[in-house]
């Protein structure tokens, strides 16, 4: 890991006219840095798709009730600001795309430099598609500049999507052969090989499902995951929660985030005015002023599915440690200083998304309305499970294909914590030997050694016994078990021993991996439990076909849920998807000026 040192921080970020610009390499570095804007527009990762156009799906819903009458609550139509945002946004950054490549051979420079800065420009402009084509279905194919504004320049037909993702995979496998390694570039806010090879594995995995179900690209898929592990360079970051809060810090670790969307600054004072609003719009909702904690909307409640997907579902506390970090388990006091007030276990969807927590920004101050965190746009386990995916789909369950989804749990139930050697261990429960006698009271329990952390456990005392040892925090970390002692309460002589979980408890069953279709249900729900809220999971479900299936299961789940705040918001937006949303409208402004195109059916 190394302390965050942005590229994107030259301006301009827009173009000039091609007749006196890319006269230089500077200006090239210059048009690219535009290219990559795109990426942290308010229409794209920069505001509009933090919970706010329903990319969560089964993970999440959107309290706000402003937001259920729009895309955001699956309460669409053509005329949707966000998705004419999110169209034209995406078609200005192919058109930046076209006009940098057109222009490429204009400079005298280095033909080495030359060749990185159109591969990088050839992938971003395949991005800026496949993020098209997933969305919207066919949609015109442009890869030149448009020179003029006629109609024979800027009226085209939708191109089919088979023919778009052709187009993809040409731009991305190019840029692969000429874009820099990670390990030489240095961190993951520039397009590298390994990003590329990710990035392309999803996109085959996303061909080889719905709608065009060509499933010859689980082979390519497999193949491009393959290089990216290969490389020997990536690794699982040891702790689950630190990814997240090195977004938040401005600190690369490029072997496990492999590619991000970079913020910089907070847009209210210089030099950069690059800010986003990761943390706010899809953080832990707080307004009343604490200067180290920040303001958050807050939009995006977590499903009831999403957190029965992790164990305990009945308890405070999950061995899953991804569980409280990806679903925030407290809600900050409406006070300043702010606390942090702990949910009951019956409080569900009343929490919020907890992977951006903006109590970790480093850039000061926090101002209310943007932030310098960084988005995860691929990451290193992700590649594990699209190879484990690929490779499933293939051969059926293979031991590595098994291995890659086995070491991603084991990092999310903290089992790599202590790194090499000696694996890290929780309190499985706490057996108590000896109940003492003459207690009045409960006495206070304190667990120490084993060098591990934060386990903590109540007595219940009954006829001047203790009777019960009650696990509210089973800790993490123990390399060996902790001692149980009690002190307090009137009595003497009670004494209890703590039995820590085994690896073996965190590896997938012989029952989950014994077949093609019940490991293919188990990487499903893995990667909810991995990769929630980084935008991935509704584009799962559509290329899985399961997309109104688990709609409608959440909704049923929220119909039989005791009553609880925004239960009518989530019914709301559960109710709304249908089968339509698999694909939003082509935006009605573009229908409008644009007599060739063709509106998606539903719609």
């Amino acid at each position: 890991m190394v302390s965050c040192k942005k590229f994107l921080n030259t301006t301009p970020e827009d173009f000039l006219s091609p007749k006196n610009y890319y006269e230089t390499e500077a200006q090239l570095n210059y048009a690219l840095n535009g290219v990559y804007a795109t990426l942290k527009s308010s229409s794209l990762y920069g505001n509009y798709m933090l919970g706010r156009m329903g990319l969560e799906a089964d993970e999440g819903f959107n309290f706000a009730t402003n937001e259920l009458a729009t895309v955001g609550g699956y309460n669409v139509s053509a005329n949707d600001i966000k998705i004419e945002a999110f169209w034209k946004e995406l078609y200005t950054g192919i058109s930046k795309a076209n006009l940098l490549l057109a222009n490429i051979q204009k400079p005298d420079m280095d033909e080495a430099k030359r060749k990185v800065i159109a591969g990088e420009t050839l992938f971003l402009r395949a991005y800026f598609y496949f993020m098209l084509v997933q969305h919207f279905g066919d949609v015109p194919l442009v890869l030149t500049p448009t020179e003029s504004a006629s109609a024979s320049g800027t009226q085209l037909p939708r191109t089919p999507a088979k023919q778009v993702y052709a187009q993809i995979l040409a731009d991305m496998e190019q840029a692969a052969e000429s874009v820099g390694d990670i390990q030489q570039i240095g961190h993951g806010g520039k397009i590298s090989k390994s990003a590329v090879w990710g990035v392309l594995a999803r996109v085959n995995l996303a061909m080889a499902g719905y709608p065009l179900n060509e499933k010859e690209h689980f082979k390519d898929a497999k193949a491009w995951a393959e290089k990216v592990i290969g490389t020997g360079v990536h690794e699982l970051n040891k702790s689950y929660e630190a990814i997240f809060i090195n977004y938040a810090s401005d600190i690369y670790d490029y072997k496990e985030s492999i590619w991000e969307v970079e913020f910089w600054g907070n847009n209210s004072n210089g030099p950069y005015l690059s800010g986003g609003m990761v943390g706010r719009g899809n953080g832990i909702r707080y307004s009343s002023g604490d200067p180290a904690i920040g303001y958050a909307v807050g939009y995006t409640h977590p499903s009831i599915y999403l957190y029965n997907l992790y164990d305990n579902a009945d308890k405070l506390y999950a061995y899953d440690l991804r569980r409280d970090w990806s679903i925030a388990p407290f809600r900050y006091s409406n006070t300043n200083p702010a606390t942090k007030q702990p949910y009951a276990v019956t409080e569900i969807s009343q929490r919020c998304v907890g992977k951006f927590r903006r109590e970790y920004e480093t850039l000061l101050p926090k101002v209310d309305g943007y932030t310098s965190i960084n988005f995860p746009l691929l990451r290193y386990a992700d590649v594990l499970l699209m190879y484990a995916e690929a490779d499933n789909e293939i051969n059926g369950p293979t031991p590595e294909a098994i291995g890659y989804v086995n070491e991603v749990r084991k990092r999310g139930y903290g089992k790599l914590l202590n790194g090499s050697g000696v694996n890290a261990q929780s309190i499985k429960t706490v057996l108590l030997t000896e109940g003492g006698s003459n207690y009045t009271s409960a006495p206070v329990v304190t667990i120490s050694g084993g060098e591990g952390r934060d386990a903590a456990a109540t007595a219940t005392v009954s006829g001047g016994k203790i009777t019960a040892v009650n696990l509210t925090n089973p800790g993490y970390q123990f390399k060996t078990a902790p001692t149980i002692s009690f002190t307090g309460g009137g009595g003497a002589g009670g004494m209890a021993t703590a039995v820590l979980t085994t690896d073996s408890e965190v590896l997938l069953p012989d029952e989950a991996v014994a077949d093609l279709f019940s490991f293919r249900d188990v990487i499903q729900k893995e990667r909810a439990r991995e990769l929630s809220f980084e935008l991935l999971r509704k584009a799962d479900l559509v290329r899985w076909g399961l997309f109104t299936e688990r709609m409608d299961h959440c909704r049923q789940l929220t119909l039989t849920a005791p009553a609880f705040s925004d239960r009518n918001n989530a019914l709301i937006y559960y109710s709304n998807a249908s089968g339509r949303d698999r694909l939003w409208p082509i935006p009605a402004h573009d229908m409008g000026v644009n007599p060739e195109l063709v509106q998606n059916p539903g719609w």
